[in-house]
């Protein structure tokens, strides 16, 4: 990594938030093995696991178990990818996005290093996925020591005072009775007295 991209001088910086180039994406998805992959379900939910990796010439590899992984990426194929991490000055994201796949070559299995990948979790891991990067974006947010501003309520937030001085009563209120009076007496043949 260039002395220019480790400062940021090569990343966008705005409002706080430093957008990473896509050097210094890589640099940081090389440097770390645990991410969490996001995959979308046959029923087109979104699931997510934390999972052990390499980066390897444009793609991050993934070992697993004959499990749901696979079911979901023969339903669809598109995967999210996400690693974060935090230094003394600041906090940094990288998120990943491509076309997701078995790999059945035993040559790229073997030239992306994932067989010496160890996992922490205990099942056994025959297969491999593929996360081909489409799409790489970081972002870093700089700490600020003693700086913290408190949340504040969304205008449409209904536990938000009303700033219009208009009645903004919940839909759970009961609302007063709408006044009404009483039917007038009628006389026998039907008719309202004159």
């Amino acid at each position: 990594m260039s002395g220019a991209s480790q400062h940021g001088m090569s990343s966008s910086v705005r409002a706080g938030v430093e957008h990473l180039d896509a050097a210094e994406c890589w640099s940081m998805l090389q440097s770390t093995e645990l991410g969490r992959l996001a995959l979308v379900r046959e029923d087109g939910a979104p699931d997510i696991f934390p999972v052990n990796y390499v980066a390897h010439e444009g793609s991050l590899y993934v070992r697993t178990a004959r499990d749901s992984k696979l079911l979901h990426i023969a339903h669809h194929p598109v995967a999210a990818f996400e690693i974060d991490g935090e230094t003394a000055e600041a906090r940094w994201s990288v998120v990943v996005r491509g076309p997701a796949a078995r790999v059945t070559s035993d040559a790229e299995i073997r030239a992306s290093g994932v067989q010496r990948l160890s996992s922490w979790s205990p099942t056994k891991k025959h297969f491999v996925i593929r996360v081909t990067a489409h799409a790489v974006t970081g972002r870093r947010f700089a700490r600020s020591p003693g700086r913290s501003e408190p949340l504040r309520p969304f205008a449409a937030d209904a536990s938000a005072p009303p700033t219009d001085g208009g009645d903004h009563r919940s839909r759970a209120t009961r609302p007063e009775p709408i006044p009404h009076q009483s039917p007038s007496p009628r006389s026998p043949a039907g008719r309202a007295p004159d």
